[in-house]
């Protein structure tokens, strides 16, 4: 019985230190910080220096974007039917829906986020539609109306995908 009990109390002694750390070795926060990451953190994008490092309003101001809509009467047509102060509206509501906030972070979500968003939704409607059999009027229009939506949601997914992608990795001015 003595040398259970010794034994017990030797296992468990050696398992408490296991948990302490030696004096001998190097504290781990040392080590690691030094040590390579195996998951890469993405950087956080500045939208508005992002703008400034790709000169937006260079390339708005070289190709006449302004001017055009001047000379197109945009802007006068616009204020004639009182578009102007509709948007001026609404931009409680932008404040409200932290729209600045949301493109911000939008800009600083990877693009594969947005590329696996369109992938699954694809899927999922390829799958509905293998699923639903086409023996009636009615499940074929709900195939139509189901991949419509589909390609609705898709579309908008890899168009921001791909600008999320551009504005995060472009370094050089981009042209219109």
């Amino acid at each position: 019985m003595f040398k259970i009990a010794a034994l017990a109390l030797l296992c468990f002694s050696a398992t408490a230190s296991a948990f302490t750390a030696p004096a001998s070795l190097p504290l781990r926060s040392s080590v690691r910080a030094n040590a390579a990451t195996p998951v890469k953190m993405q950087q956080q994008v500045d939208l508005l220096e992002r703008v400034e490092t790709l000169k937006v309003l260079t390339a708005v101001s070289k190709a006449g974007l302004l001017s055009k809509a001047e000379k197109a009467g945009l802007l006068s047509t616009l204020e004639k039917q009182g578009a102007l102060s509709q948007v001026e509206k609404l931009l409680p509501l932008a404040d409200d829906f932290r729209v600045i906030s949301l493109t911000k972070t939008i800009v600083n979500t990877a693009p594969s986020t947005f590329y696996f968003g369109a992938f699954a939704v694809a899927l999922a409607e390829a799958g509905l539609i293998a699923a639903v059999p086409d023996d009636s009027g009615a499940a074929v229009a709900a195939q139509v109306v189901t991949g419509l939506l589909a390609a609705t949601a898709v579309v908008p997914l890899v168009a921001t995908g791909a600008l999320s992608g551009y504005i995060q990795q472009a370094n050089t001015p981009i042209e219109l």
